[in-house]
């Protein structure tokens, strides 16, 4: 474990009284396929994922598909805003967890930390700016242990630029709208044993139209309709798999004027998100 990388996302955690912090997907996400931590990796594992893992297949490295939806700015506000919306999520993954992002709670620092386990003093980024990564990330580890993996999300989105040069396979599309339909074909594919669908549509909007508007509230319902298609896309095709699926954003955001919302501060309505994870064993 990286000492550094762990007193700097536990200092949120104990600051926020969190469960864990957003980097646990990293090491979570490695328990469970039998991989490598990075080695920046500061985060610990969700032990009740985990544990879940081994009470469905017999071993907590037994997890052979995963599909990580990253629903981009939804936090903890948008959860105590709309409850049975949310709760469309957790019943059906099963589990929630309260994370606490990293500062300053922007897209390109907090992905930086989800897939990398590590804190932005450690992994690089430390303001909005998309360099590639040149730490050691969840996506490096995989390719190293043979697993095939697609990130899928929309042209220069954080995402779809911070961690290029790796063995991974990349596809950047226009819109919200095709990064679903993809994801669905990939799914349907059987080719890949990871992959990463990126949703922008509730960030954008928010930035644009205000937190609360139509146009940002109507993406946030989109988020769950996709999830939970996405949800019965790897039931059925993954079906003769030990899976698992996650609802993994990076921060929540918090209104600055009318018609305009944003994120980036150490407050609670930025920091505070909500992580869901779904395990299934095979048929």
């Amino acid at each position: 474990m990286n000492t550094t990388s762990f007193e700097e996302l536990n200092s949120f955690v104990t600051k926020y009284q969190t469960d864990s912090t957003i980097a646990s997907l990293t090491p979570t996400i490695c328990a469970l396929t039998g991989v490598p931590e990075p080695a920046g990796c500061g985060a610990v594992e969700l032990s009740a994922v985990v544990d879940q893992a081994v009470r469905l297949t017999g071993d907590e490295h037994n997890i052979e598909k995963a599909l990580i939806f990253c629903p981009d700015a939804v936090g903890e506000v948008h959860r105590a805003r709309f409850p049975e919306l949310l709760d469309r999520v957790k019943k059906l993954a099963g589990f929630q967890f309260s994370c606490a992002a990293v500062m300053p709670s922007v897209t390109p620092v907090c992905y930086g930390s989800i897939f990398s386990g590590a804190s932005p003093a450690v992994h690089g980024i430390q303001k909005y700016e998309k360099p590639v990564l040149t730490v050691e990330t969840l996506f490096d580890v995989l390719a190293k242990a043979g697993k095939n993996v697609a990130i899928v999300s929309v042209n220069t989105c954080s995402i779809d630029c911070i961690f290029r040069k790796r063995d991974v396979d990349y596809y950047s599309m226009r819109s919200d709208e095709r990064t679903f339909e993809l994801t669905r074909e990939l799914i349907a594919s059987n080719r890949y044993d990871v992959i990463v669908s990126y949703y922008t549509s509730y960030d954008h909007l928010s930035h644009k139209h205000g937190q609360w508007s139509k146009e940002a509230v109507d993406a946030l319902h989109t988020s769950v309709e996709y999830f939970e298609t996405l949800v019965s896309d790897t039931d059925t095709h993954w079906a003769g798999y030990n899976r698992v699926v996650t609802w993994t954003p990076d921060h929540g955001n918090h209104v600055v004027a009318e018609n305009n919302s944003g994120h980036g501060q150490d407050i609670a309505d930025d920091m505070v998100v909500n992580h869901y994870y779904r395990v299934k064993s095979k048929a």
